[in-house]
């Protein structure tokens, strides 16, 4: 009877380690998850394994050779209880791959769009480093901020990757 087996990878080598297990003709998931950060002050999006360090492997005890998998590039080790592999039921990873926010499996986790009256720091362009309040959005991936200029109120234009919610 096959069953879905939990896989500890190398730090960063999920991709890695399920590439060539697939060579090996094993069935393998690893879910993945779009999500949206700030780094250096701009908004970017990576894709990053939703469990890091960690795939799963269908195999059959008894018709697979498991300890092929200790020795695949990418991967650390089969997690085990004991003496005994851990394994997944099929329903977890059914209901993993069934709920996945896009066809390809992804998941997908954006920073949250602001409201209006949120404080919002920008970010990039001109008025990087200074802090407004959200006002709307526009079209265009475009939004509508205030801003304090020369103690005046005024609607600022930006790029919507331009402004996250002030943190």
């Amino acid at each position: 009877m096959r069953q879905w087996f939990v896989v500890h990878t190398k730090p960063r080598r999920e991709a890695v380690a399920e590439e060539n297990l697939a060579r090996q003709g094993f069935d393998t998931y690893c879910p993945r998850i779009c999500l949206e950060r700030i780094r250096r002050y701009k908004r970017v999006r990576t894709i990053e394994a939703m469990f890091p360090r960690y795939l799963f492997v269908h195999l059959e005890v008894g018709h697979d050779n498991i300890s092929a998998i200790a020795y695949t590039k990418g991967v650390s080790q089969l997690v085990r209880f004991g003496n005994e592999p851990a394994t997944v039921p099929d329903d977890v990873i059914r209901l993993l791959r069934e709920s996945a926010s896009d066809p390809s499996g992804l998941y997908f986790e954006l920073l949250p769009e602001p409201k209006k009256g949120d404080r919002v720091d920008i970010i990039d362009g001109p008025f990087a480093g200074l802090s407004g309040v959200f006002y709307k959005r526009s079209a265009e991936e475009r939004v509508v901020i205030l801003l304090n200029v020369l103690g005046e109120q005024s609607r600022v234009t930006l790029r919507r990757e331009q402004v996250v919610a002030a943190g």
